[in-house]
């Protein structure tokens, strides 16, 4: 996350990067150690490739800052497109606690202002910069649990907040490891953020896993507006397990067949199984002692 401001005039470029002369005593960091002067865009377009690459070597993919242009756009970096716009009274407020004695809360507010989700970033443009407060941006993948609520107990306007992880060099303190982003919709457009949000975000995760499991580190650079494919099991998923019900099937069918042709092949016993004239005469007897009883109940 960064956050750009300085004292002074804000930098702009021209929207098709003719060159607007600023003083070069204005500068800004983007990465630790690397400054530039505004004003030229090839530079800027270099930079933004550097800072890329940049990128793909950090572990934690966490780079990111805001070029305006004279438009009151930004300049988007490389493979970035824009997904969705709010603009109005889209309030920012960027604040976290103390993290330790001595350390003042963040707190950060502009009233009005555009709000982006891009293939990368979460981008804020206050509708009148200040010298506090030039712009805002954050990579998708470095913000978590995204959700939605009211203000004033549920009878003011909704918002949309998110936890996230400040980068060297975005002019947040190092004492800050986490900062709550809200943005207020006094105009409505709360939910058909949050649902954007939410499908860039499983496309960003998707292609950040993915570059985990490759070692591809521009996967990132892939992510698009388009919906992920639907899985889509591979054939063989489905003819393991059949295989193997047709198998043990095969094998029932046998056991049973077995045991049918050893039934037939038995041949019949010449003589009686033991004791069976006992057995035999027992239940004969036993038939008599039945109907002596039910003829004496009778009586």
């Amino acid at each position: 996350m960064s956050i750009n401001s300085w004292s002074g005039k804000p930098p702009f470029l021209e929207p098709h990067g003719s060159p607007l002369y600023v003083p070069s005593t204005i500068r800004t960091t983007i990465l630790p150690g690397v400054t530039m002067d505004y004003g030229y865009h090839d530079q800027h377009a270099g930079i933004l490739l550097a800072q890329n690459t940049a990128l793909e070597d950090d572990s934690d993919l966490s780079a990111s800052w805001v070029m305006l242009t004279r438009a009151g756009g930004f300049e988007p970096l490389p493979n970035e497109t824009i997904q969705h716009r709010t603009q109005g009274r889209v309030a920012l407020e960027v604040s976290a606690p103390s993290p330790s004695p001595g350390v003042s809360p963040l707190s950060i507010k502009c009233d009005r202002g555009t709000a982006f989700i891009t293939t990368q970033r979460l981008i804020y443009l206050p509708a009148t910069p200040t010298d506090q407060l030039q712009s805002f941006a954050t990579t998708i993948i470095n913000a978590q649990d995204g959700c939605t609520g009211s203000t004033w107990g549920g009878f003011g306007a909704s918002f949309w907040e998110t936890s996230v992880k400040p980068v060297p060099g975005g002019h947040i303190p190092a004492d800050f490891t986490r900062v709550n982003m809200k943005l207020v919709f006094n105009d409505g457009g709360h939910s058909d953020w949050a649902i954007k949000y939410e499908k860039i975000k499983e496309r960003v995760y998707h292609y950040a896993q993915l570059a985990r499991e490759t070692g591809q580190t521009n996967m990132l650079n892939m992510v698009h507006g388009e919906d992920l494919p639907e899985y889509s099991p591979r054939a063989s998923e489905f003819e393991q397990p059949a295989r193997d019900h047709q198998q043990q099937a095969q094998v029932e069918e046998r056991a049973e067949e077995a045991a049918r042709q050893q039934q037939a092949n038995q041949p019949l016993p010449d003589e009686p199984p033991p004791d069976y004239d006992a057995a035999q005469m027992q239940a004969v007897e036993m038939q008599f002692d039945e109907r002596e009883r039910q003829e004496n109940e009778r009586r």
